[in-house]
């Protein structure tokens, strides 16, 4: 028999056995008294309110732990009182104590493990977005808010077409709920979009082979596809940069061949041509090598400090004799507190030559290049200013770009290989600077590096 249950019933038997026989006794002794009646009722009642204050005190107890474990089936964990009874209530105080203490740690460590994944989902560049088995979204990382430019409590538990209005991303998603094979998509989110989105929707599915939701992917490869368009945009340029003297030098050795070279003058015109085409693919050739090796990080930038005076002076007087022809004139304005500058001496000459050359080929006859160094928050800028021809405004974010030309048959004809400022760009950064450039049309162009200190 159970404690508790054997104890009310001997208190039940006790109570009772006493009262009768306290009842049998004052009947025996007390019967002719006046107050024998008030005296039994007393007793009796007396017993009576100990039964029911015991019974009362247990119901309490069993309530309390009632209330606890309607609190438990709530999700509130929180410790109970000890109750210090050696029966099956104590019993279930104890048990349900273990279970407070377990189902706390088990949540925590649920909690913890939430914690982990939101954090996971949260650092990942890729959006993911769960949805179960109606089509209704269940879960969002906040890399997919940004993409779909929602928060989560716009879009929790609703369609994915009140979420996106993406029909063809809708239908593969339809089709994931059903099949239970991956989907994968290139897509653009939004229609007036430039940028470009591989889905991956992965099924949800149980041991027992049911579908109960998707998991969705979204992936932007729009610098994937900018870097495939350049890629073959460079081997293009490349194959026609290298036609064009290539057919030039056959066209004019097979001429020689077919019997030009009988005459003297014009066989020596012909191998004249020849050699600047030769030269012209030289100069391609190398710039193409000195470009690979800054890109890909093969060549040290070494620094040192070295002096600006004789650095200005070095490279216009490289310059000079080309501006001499044009009637240019080059002006330099070195500040007085920029004595020394920290680089590579040999890439930056190579940076300011072609900044310069460049201002001299595209300058009116008798025009002027003015080059200025001086100090710059960052460190130390060197600007190059011509009053030439210019650039027009839609080609300013595309002039660093390999082998783009603004000007083709001008580029060619003055002797550029399209790859000058591609290579200008790519020193500066390797020694963490920047350049820019501002530009009018028939008003001149001005470049501008700047250069940290150290």
């Amino acid at each position: 028999m159970r404690k508790i249950t054997s104890r009310s019933a001997l208190i039940y038997i006790v109570l009772t056995s006493l009262t009768f026989l306290v009842l049998y006794e004052l009947t025996v002794r007390f019967s002719h008294k006046w107050y024998y009646w008030p005296v039994c009722i007393g007793i009796y009642v007396f017993s009576v309110l100990v039964f029911i204050f015991w019974i009362d005190y247990q119901t309490k107890l069993i309530v309390k732990l009632s209330e606890m474990a309607r609190t438990f089936a709530k999700g509130h964990i929180t410790p109970i009182p000890f109750i210090a009874n050696d029966d099956e209530i104590g019993e279930l105080s104890e048990s349900m104590q273990i279970m407070a203490e377990n189902l706390n740690k088990h949540l925590q460590q649920t909690l913890e493990e939430r914690d982990r994944i939101e954090t996971i989902l949260a650092s990942m560049a890729e959006g993911v977005l769960a949805f179960d088995g109606e089509g209704k979204l269940i879960m969002m990382n906040k890399t997919a808010a940004e993409m779909l430019k929602v928060t989560w409590e716009e879009v929790a538990q609703r369609y994915f077409l009140e979420v996106l209005r993406n029909h063809n991303l809708a239908g593969l998603l339809k089709t994931g709920l059903t099949d239970t094979k991956k989907q994968v998509m290139e897509i653009k989110l939004f229609p007036t979009s430039q940028e470009f989105y591989r889905v991956y929707i992965t099924p949800i599915i149980s041991k027992d082979s049911d579908i109960h939701g998707v998991v969705m992917v979204l992936r932007n490869i729009t610098k994937m596809r900018l870097l495939e368009q350049m890629r073959s945009e460079f081997v293009s340029n490349v194959s026609h940069e290298l036609r064009t003297p290539l057919t030039s030098i056959k066209g004019y050795v097979e001429t020689l061949l077919d019997g030009a070279m009988e005459n003297k003058e014009l066989s020596l015109k012909f191998l004249e041509i020849i050699n600047n085409e030769a030269d012209r693919l030289n100069r391609l050739i190398s710039d193409l090598l000195y470009l690979s090796s800054l890109e890909t990080g093969r060549m040290e930038v070494a620094k040192k400090k070295f002096n600006a005076q004789q650095f200005v002076e070095k490279v216009v007087n490289i310059i000079e004799p080309v501006a001499k022809k044009k009637n240019v004139t080059i002006e330099t304005k070195l500040h007085p507190s920029i004595t020394e500058i920290c680089g590579n001496q040999d890439m930056l000459e190579q940076v300011l030559i072609n900044l310069l050359d460049n201002a001299v080929k595209y300058s009116h006859a008798r025009g002027k290049i003015k080059l200025e160094m001086g100090m710059h928050e960052q460190g130390v800028f060197l600007k190059v200013s011509d009053n030439g021809i210019g650039i027009p405004a839609e080609s300013l974010p595309r002039l660093f770009e390999r082998f783009y030309r603004v000007d083709k048959a001008r580029s060619r004809q003055v002797g550029g290989t399209g790859l000058g400022l591609s290579i200008v760009k790519h020193i500066v950064e390797r020694h963490r600077g920047q350049i820019q450039v501002e530009s009018e049309e028939q008003q001149g162009t001005t470049f501008t590096v700047i250069l940290p200190n150290s």
